[in-house]
């Protein structure tokens, strides 16, 4: 995507600015419009083109955007809604929920922490786990005839220690965010720093007992596929823990998602917007960042995922 074929008012929206340049290339020179002194580098990642990120496409029926009317945050926005972290209250706390079901297991909380620090970077902490069967209110779903629990009463139960920046509770029963919800995938209070998540219903046994049951071998794709739900669901509501809302302008990690199917099609990754969201906040060297993060998805073989960030930083690498 040349310079100029790029919308004025999208860069707008993602926060940059394209500098003058002879030469026509891919990811042209940018500056971020909230650095003083720019990373170049850096702000190269942000640059909107073809290969990489996909605009937004007309939601079709049942999925998110057709039904609920989201009109977007643009950086701008974003800038009077941020949740940072500070010098004593900067750990990432991941709690195991429990209530009728079994907790999500050890080693799949195990790459979730490493891959909580690698997208967000920070120190992140795996609490022990609690069983808070007892202490909110839980219901059958009249459709699915499984065990779910209120996902906003659970917020309200949650402990938050001083040195949290966000405390996030995962757990494999199913939600839901109040009566008149069909389920949630999970649920985040900015202003108390927590969210809630459920990986139940990215399991194929879903809805077959009262309770769903991890079983790696019985899932498609094996538990490398949990793994890629279970960290795209948990970035998504950590990054609502920041301030950043749905994204309605590119396909995206953050954009909201009606079903399972819906889900799966998310990208992985942050588009430019939401990146420069982030990078606002923490301010990593997003090169080093994407290294990590291939690393990563390298090892647990999912290899879609290492595909896009090589290509990534080849893009920008060229542009140098």
């Amino acid at each position: 995507m040349e310079t100029s074929a790029v919308d004025v008012k999208l860069l707008q929206v993602i926060g940059i600015q394209v500098l003058p340049d002879k030469e026509k290339r891919s990811s042209p020179k940018c500056r971020t419009v909230h650095e003083k002194v720019p990373s170049e580098k850096n702000s190269r990642f942000m640059y909107p083109d073809l290969e990489s990120f996909k605009q937004k496409k007309k939601s079709k029926s049942g999925e998110w955007l057709a039904e609920h009317k989201e009109s977007g945050q643009n950086f701008n926005q974003f800038l009077s809604h941020i949740n940072r972290p500070g010098c004593h209250r900067k750990i990432l706390y991941l709690i195991p929920l429990i209530f009728e079901e079994e907790p999500v297991p050890a080693n799949i909380l195990r790459s979730l922490s490493e891959y909580a620090a690698i997208f967000f970077g920070l120190p992140v902490k795996i609490g022990k786990k609690r069983n808070m069967f007892k202490d909110v209110p839980n219901r059958i779903n009249e459709h699915t005839h499984n065990f779910q629990v209120d996902a906003s009463a659970v917020l309200d139960k949650m402990e938050v220690p001083s040195d949290a920046f966000c405390v996030a509770g995962i757990t494999l029963c199913d939600l839901y965010p109040k009566p008149s919800w069909n389920f949630v995938f999970g649920l985040a209070n900015m202003s108390k720093s927590c969210g809630v998540y459920s990986l139940a219903r990215y399991l194929s046994n879903f809805g077959s007992t009262r309770n769903t049951v991890y079983k790696p071998e019985e899932e498609k794709g094996g538990e490398a596929t949990f793994i890629r739900r279970a960290c795209k669901v948990m970035c998504h509501e950590i990054g609502h823990m920041y301030g950043i809302r749905h994204c309605v302008f590119f396909e995206c990690l953050m954009n909201g998602s009606n079903h399972l199917q819906e889900a799966d099609k998310r990208p992985s990754f942050l588009c430019p917007v939401c990146l420069n969201k982030l990078y606002y906040v923490m301010k990593f060297d997003i090169e080093e960042r994407y290294c990590k993060m291939a690393e990563f998805w390298r090892s647990h073989g999912l290899m879609e995922e290492v595909g896009w960030l090589e290509r990534r930083l080849t893009i920008v690498a060229g542009a140098m």
